[in-house]
């Protein structure tokens, strides 16, 4: 009478790993789990509340869940924040059920036992890189079992960045170089592969303030025949494009990418309901076609975000949401230069990415320049992408300096989102981030 049963619209674990098939399924459903609910961390929730955060997009219309991320006043019992945590944390569960059933099952391939188990490690890795960004130190969960982990404390930032970096470790050993496609689909780019660890790796690292780890991981993908910009800016966040690393597929049948739908207006007489800052909006150069390609104006004067170009969903499947892409790996690879005191190689990225852009090479030279330099080409290339300027501003020391301008009643704590209220009732060994 104990051994209750599983729910009547779920598989037991046993049977899920029973065969390659069965497994396989559940990986394909942790893939729509991250794109199936809007705002969460990877269906458009770090990009919009990210930017809103940063110095990047404003909303148009009164919203009492995200005007505290726009105003940098967020409390503990914010819903909009509670569901990114949440998220994140169900996404997690998930990935650890996936690794405790293939350490269990005897009835799984080696070769997909290999493959499953890296995609579930690499997806743990970028679920954690997110919360301890955002959040700081936060409980590491590594089991399925509720009873372990509903009472853990919180963990210090290096743990959790030591459990990323062994998860992503062990995911290049485990992961192909190319590509799991479909016949109807043979250039997707929506299962992890072995670079895609190392991209993600080079990010960790590039945060950590690792520099010759950083450039030598940047630097393996980059050298990778697979990839290269998309010479058109129109085609670096297409299905298929050259400079994708990693993506993922919509979907919902009535919408296309989060951001499509978030940033473009519904009616071309309808005003959009994010749009640019002045702040953004005047870093771009004069003659940078970035400005030109990746934004538009609205009737009422207010420029959006055109990175994504289809709020709705077509069958052709045009765009899909880039998660890693080369572009950022140039710039890791530059400022890890810097860094290793090699400018001439840092000049000559960051200047790749400029000339993409229709732009002359940066006058900055030496690394007292260049760092300034490539923070502004990260600013304007990374735009509104994956909450990249957030982070780059608490990454790099500006955050103070900079939103204290922009953001009137900045205040420091802010850098940090709170963990939410109703974890803190549910687990009493959490604390609070200071300031909340």
């Amino acid at each position: 009478m104990l051994d209750v049963p599983p729910p009547e619209d779920q598989v037991g674990t046993g049977t899920v790993f029973a065969s390659d098939t069965n497994a396989l399924s559940t990986l394909s459903g942790m893939y729509i789990q991250m794109m199936d609910n809007p705002r969460s961390v990877f269906n458009g929730g770090v990009t919009i509340l990210g930017g809103l955060s940063a110095d990047e997009l404003a909303n148009s219309f009164p919203n009492i869940f995200e005007d505290p991320f726009r105003t940098n006043s967020l409390s503990a019992d914010n819903l909009q924040n509670a569901f990114l945590y949440n998220q994140a944390y169900a996404l997690i569960h998930t990935a650890n059920t996936i690794l405790a059933g293939l350490d269990g099952s005897t009835h799984i391939s080696a070769a997909t036992r290999a493959e499953l188990k890296g995609e579930a490690e690499f997806t743990r890795a970028l679920v954690y890189y997110y919360l301890v960004n955002l959040y700081g130190t936060v409980p590491l969960v590594t089991t399925s079992d509720y009873s372990t982990s509903a009472l853990l404390p919180r963990s210090d930032p290096a743990v959790v960045y030591a459990q990323i970096k062994a998860d992503l470790a062990d995911a290049q050993q485990l992961l192909t170089d190319g590509y799991v496609t479909t016949v109807a689909y043979p250039h997707d780019r929506t299962r992890p592969n072995r670079a895609s660890a190392t991209a993600l790796l080079a990010r960790v690292y590039f945060y950590l303030g690792s520099w010759s780890q950083a450039d030598s991981a940047s630097g393996a993908v980059i050298n990778n025949a697979l990839y290269r910009l998309e010479p058109s800016l129109d085609s670096v966040f297409l299905s298929g494009s050259r400079e994708a690393i990693w993506q993922l597929q919509p979907v919902h049948g009535n919408m296309a990418t989060a951001e499509g739908m978030a940033f473009l207006p519904t009616t071309s007489f309808s005003p959009p309901q994010y749009y640019l800052t002045d702040y953004l909006l005047n870093s771009y150069e004069p003659g940078d076609q970035r400005k030109f390609n990746w934004t538009r104006k609205a009737p009422n004067g207010k420029s959006y975000s055109y990175k994504y170009k289809r709020a709705v969903y077509d069958s052709a499947r045009i765009e899909y949401n880039t998660v890693l892409r080369l572009g950022e790996l140039y710039l890791i690879r530059a400022e890890a230069r810097v860094h290793l005191g090699d400018d001439a190689g840092a000049a000559a990225d960051l200047n790749i990415i400029r000339a993409r852009a229709g732009l002359p090479a940066s006058l900055a030279t030496d690394g007292s320049d260049l760092l300034p330099a490539i923070w502004h080409e990260r600013q304007v290339e990374l735009s509104v992408e994956w909450g990249q300027r957030w982070l780059d501003l608490r990454r790099s020391g500006q955050i103070d300096a900079v939103l204290t301008v922009e953001k009137p009643g900045w205040k420091p704590r802010s850098a940090l989102f709170p963990i939410p209220a109703g974890e803190l009732t549910k687990n009493s060994n959490l604390t609070q981030n200071a300031g909340y």
